[in-house]
């Protein structure tokens, strides 16, 4: 009896033994380089209100729906083709955070787009002191654009 549970144990770490060596070839020979994507750095946004231009011609104005301070603000953001019409078929992301701290920044959130078209990110201003908002503007999967600006509360 003895012989025969040796004899199973022995058989299925050999099986486990064959079965890790030939994935790991496999493995190996099926990696491929990731694909690295740079982002623009930031540049410095124009005033709230006032217009950043985009390649081609379009441009866009963002805004807070009020003054900074604790709690919820929403950033607005509305971009226009070179016809002065206003355009939603771009992709906008926004980063928040506090510079001076930067484990707490949200990371890159997507502005949802309203029925005007206006692109909104609601902003948690959890603390007083120095904040930074980076807005990224891409078509098509291409980065366009990104641009920041600092605000206190």
């Amino acid at each position: 009896m003895k012989n025969i549970y040796f004899f199973i144990l022995t058989a299925a770490l050999a099986m486990a033994v064959i079965a890790r060596s030939g994935a790991e070839p496999a493995m190996k020979t099926q990696a491929k380089p990731a694909k690295t994507i740079t982002a623009l750095k930031p540049s410095a946004l124009a005033a709230e209100g006032k217009k950043n231009a985009l390649p081609g011609g379009g441009w866009f104005i963002w805004r807070f729906d009020r003054k900074p301070r604790l709690g919820p603000a929403i950033l607005k953001v509305q971009v226009y083709s070179k016809e002065s019409k206003q355009d939603s078929s771009y992709e906008i992301t926004g980063e928040s955070g506090m510079p001076s701290m930067r484990d707490h920044d949200s990371g890159p959130l997507k502005f949802q787009l309203n029925r005007k078209g206006d692109y909104l990110l609601p902003i948690n201003v959890v603390m007083a002191g120095g904040w930074e908002v980076v807005i990224r503007i891409k078509k098509n999967g291409k980065e366009l654009f990104a641009g920041k600006t600092d605000f206190n509360v």
